[in-house]
């Protein structure tokens, strides 16, 4: 299963010296992969965990972002995702470039908050 989005950083979203805040790049990741998590266990779920993220070249202001989440792991209550941040800056050749990847995990929850099985069949890629 997966999700993506498209992002454009504007001045607010950066540093004095035009590069993005990495905490504006954690929330287009995490949003992002909650919405791939969410499709694939046709539940609602919360973030349990960023286990590792890696910034690999600057995002600035006006760079265009493609935000794409992938599911690849599904535990019991659990799901884990891929997700990579691309850049493009328009006018440049290089084009589309990988900027950021991490991943996080998910649990999936009921109505109270509380973790509940995910369907292991359903959704599977």
């Amino acid at each position: 299963m997966e999700a993506r989005t498209l992002e454009l950083v504007f001045p607010e979203h950066t540093n004095p010296l035009g590069a993005a805040f990495g905490g504006f790049v954690l929330g287009l990741m995490d949003k992002v992969g909650s919405y791939a998590a969410a499709r694939r266990a046709k539940k609602p779920v919360v973030t349990v965990a960023v286990s590792s993220v890696e910034f690999k070249v600057p995002i600035r202001t006006g760079d265009l972002l493609e935000v794409v989440a992938r599911v690849v792991r599904v535990g019991r209550t659990s799901l884990t995702v891929e997700v990579e941040v691309y850049k493009e800056r328009f006018g440049q050749e290089n084009g589309r470039v990988l900027a950021t990847k991490g991943e996080l995990t998910y649990v999936a929850v009921n109505e109270r908050g509380q973790p509940v099985p995910v369907d292991q069949d359903a959704g599977a890629d």
